[in-house]
């Protein structure tokens, strides 16, 4: 999984600078802007820029700010239903940690790959009656950035072919030219959202995670520099409204969910595959127990291993 989301950033950070750069936008023969991402993109927001600037005395900063929130309100359902199935994975697999580690103690003792391998389909079998997925986190970090993809590019190109938002200013700012210190602080602001997020989660899960801390950072700064200063504002005001989601996540959500998942998929109840003894391979599965029937009939035996994390 680890391999796989640093896969996806790098898929991220490839595609998005060729769309932000305006390379999919087409021209006719008098270099005018056609398409049918120009059309149905770039003109919309060039209109509510517009509309949005001119009851600020054409400040289209503000517009841009006021547009980012708006663009997270209506994402934030989405995200917020993205982040409860991944929590709740989360939660279940510190649940079943235990169980996962005997099942991976007891697959480092076998003495021929048929063995191993018999004992690692216990445990994908473990997850199975437990309902755990194992795709289920995949992609949380780069998924908000592809949903937002065409938003962002519309956005990029809607200041560069707009004479009107590209020349102006504001503090000094022009919105139409790269601006360092806004790409280093959505630098800064990813890379706080990013351990924002990690809060309640144990040590383990966060060292997995760590090497997000500084890629994630590292490719909104890029975008961010190479982006003129107006979309460098939507990025920043993007990752502070992230910031305050995540805090919401693990202030109010999670242990929400940590309380519901302790209550459904504790040790009492937990379903477990038939165990693979060491001397055959993968046997069929014909009727699982819960850990309380299996200590019942092994009498507490195993019981100081299956809870020992």
């Amino acid at each position: 999984m680890k391999l796989t989301k640093k896969a996806q950033l790098l898929l991220v950070a490839t595609v998005l600078p060729l769309l932000l750069a305006g390379c999919t936008v087409q021209y006719n023969e008098n270099h005018e802007p056609i398409g049918w991402l120009y059309n149905y993109l770039v003109v919309p927001t060039q209109w509510l820029l517009n509309q949005i600037a001119s009851v600020f005395n054409g400040n289209y900063a503000i517009a841009i700010v006021i547009v980012s929130i708006l663009v997270r309100v209506v994402l934030m359902p989405t995200q917020f239903h993205q982040m409860k199935t991944m929590l709740v994975q989360q939660e279940k697999m510190a649940v079943l940690k235990p169980y996962i580690a005997e099942i991976t103690a007891r697959a480092e003792q076998a003495t021929t790959p048929q063995e191993k391998l018999a004992i690692q389909q216990e445990q994908m079998e473990l997850y199975k009656l437990n309902n755990v997925s194992l795709m289920g986190g995949i992609g949380s970090g780069c998924l908000p950035i592809l949903i937002t993809l065409p938003i962002w590019s519309g956005l990029y190109n809607a200041i560069l072919l707009s004479n009107e938002i590209s020349s102006s200013n504001f503090m000094g700012i022009n919105l139409g030219a790269q601006f360092l210190p806004i790409a280093l602080a959505t630098m800064v602001a990813y890379y706080v959202q990013s351990v924002v997020s990690q809060m309640g989660m144990d040590e383990e899960t966060k060292k997995q995670s760590r090497s997000m801390n500084y890629i994630l950072p590292a490719m909104m700064f890029m975008m961010t520099f190479q982006s003129p200063a107006g979309v460098g504002i939507y990025f920043f005001i993007s990752a502070l409204i992230q910031i305050l989601q995540s805090w919401i996540q693990n202030t109010y959500i999670r242990p929400k969910i940590k309380a519901q998942i302790d209550e459904e998929l504790n040790h009492e109840n937990i379903v477990l595959p038939q165990r693979t003894t060491p001397r055959k391979t993968a046997q069929k599965v014909t009727q699982q127990e819960t850990f309380a029937q299996r200590q019942n009939k092994t009498g507490g035996r195993n019981a100081g291993k299956q809870n020992r994390k």
